[in-house]
């Protein structure tokens, strides 16, 4: 009897450490689901996870980005602009290809699709109320009505009927210019002619804002996160170097005593900020555990330039600092009692999953609407805004460890968590959402 051919699934992940793991995962419950399963892969940011996930087959993109010095935002504009023909020709070569996930910031074989007549959809490694910002920030750029530039980090004033958003909310970014930003977000929010959106993210959490994703771009969307708390998440292999001994240390601290500080895969910090969050840590007489990512401060980050009383609090052990931590492995120890982050979608999913409250301190772009996400809409986090010095650090950490404060959030960040856990058990809404695509595909 002939072997019925399995549909395949072209998907094109984007080559960043926040965007990678939850369309692996994804793509592997699609394997299981029966689908052949085809990753195609830049050369930038390259890693090799093949062996992790050997029921997929991996394609790699020549891009020749590798050694680009671009920003963010024009780099995503070239490499977009680069990789269209070459998916277009690697596709014409094989033609086995019938239908095609692809991130929403490698927009690239959206038009390929539209050419080869191969039906698509847009993977978002961000939350709803962000893809929905993109469009209010472009819309009120459009129409001259977004403060100066030089005001707009201070402008504390509502964006009309965006609750509970402020102006200095919406996702600009630190890594481009606006006009540079727009195209891309142009680009981004161009979902129409997509079979659907799929969202790693929760309708326990933000049901609002998909709604209103479904009314802006008419199509189905699919809330399927978060897909790292799934019975089916595989876990990727970071495009760093975990350092898993911070784990043994976590092991001989009291519960929810830790302050876990990581600023995560792409933001930076300034030298004197970096002296004053030292400083901070060792005057609030926590725990904590620091990820300092190698680059990720400008100036000298080496441990030797910073105050002899934070090297000596390291030496005895309250502290604790590596280049790069297991993030979930840490998130979900019974000693993390509140995680300092700027506040990424990823993290964000990551602290909500394990019930821990955070310290915002958003960077660009996603993080300021994920912050305000956690400090007004779930309330289990603090924001720290302006200026950093010592006092502000130490205060804030000891508000969320010690504090009453804290201890209320944590109660709050525990609900959530249980909710979203609801959500993705057969029957919830995140599982029955994952049904659904895996239907609409296999009808396409």
């Amino acid at each position: 009897m002939e072997e019925i051919r399995r549909k395949r699934v072209l998907m094109v992940p984007a080559p960043y450490e926040g965007h990678l793991p939850s369309m692996m995962n994804l793509a592997s419950y699609l394997s299981f689901k029966g689908f052949s399963i085809t990753i195609v892969r830049t050369q930038f940011n390259f890693k090799d996870i093949s062996a992790k996930f050997p029921h997929l087959h991996f394609v790699t993109i020549d891009d020749g980005l590798s050694g680009s010095s671009l920003g963010l935002v024009d780099f995503l504009l070239k490499l977009n602009s680069v990789c269209e023909p070459l998916l277009k020709e690697f596709i014409t070569l094989h033609n086995d290809v019938d239908f095609i996930i692809h991130d929403e910031f490698v927009y690239f074989p959206r038009q390929v699709a539209e050419d080869l007549n191969l039906p698509k959809m847009v993977f978002s490694a961000s939350s709803a109320a962000t893809s929905i910002s993109r469009c209010v920030l472009m819309d009120l750029q459009e129409k001259g009505l977004l403060p100066p530039q030089d005001e707009r980090s201070q402008h504390e004033e509502m964006v009309p009927e965006f609750h509970p958003f402020r102006y200095k909310d919406l996702p600009v970014t630190a890594y481009g210019s606006m006009e540079r930003l727009m195209l891309l977000y142009g680009n981004v929010s161009k979902r129409g002619t997509s079979c659907g959106i799929i969202h790693n993210s929760s309708e326990s959490i933000e049901k609002d804002f998909t709604s209103a994703a479904q009314v802006k771009w008419g199509v189905q969307i699919y809330s399927i996160g978060p897909l790292h708390m799934t019975d089916f998440a595989t876990s990727c292999p970071s495009l760093f170097d975990e350092e898993r001994n911070c784990l043994e240390w976590l092991d001989k601290q009291q519960p929810n005593s830790v302050m876990y500080i990581s600023i995560g895969s792409l933001a930076m910090t300034k030298e004197e900020e970096f002296v004053e969050m030292a400083m901070g840590l060792v005057q609030s007489e926590q725990p904590f555990l620091w990820a300092i990512r190698p680059g990720s401060i400008t100036g000298d980050e080496s441990l030797d330039s910073l105050p002899e009383q934070f090297r000596e609090t390291v030496t005895d052990g309250r502290g604790f600092v590596v280049k790069w931590a297991p993030q979930k492995e840490v998130l979900g120890h019974q000693a993390v009692g509140g995680f300092w982050n700027h506040c990424g979608w990823n993290s964000t999913l990551e602290s909500i999953s394990c019930g821990v409250p955070m310290i915002c301190r958003p960077y660009s772009g996603d993080q300021r609407v994920n912050t305000r996400l956690m400090t007004h809409v779930w309330q289990t986090a603090i924001e720290v805004e302006g200026e950093l010095d010592r006092g502000i650090v130490e205060m804030a950490v000891r508000r969320l460890i010690v504090g009453p404060e804290g201890e209320e959030m944590r109660k709050r960040a525990i609900i959530l968590k249980e909710e979203v856990e609801v959500s993705i058990r057969i029957g919830g809404s995140s599982r029955s959402a994952l049904n659904s695509l895996v239907d609409s595909i296999r009808s396409s």
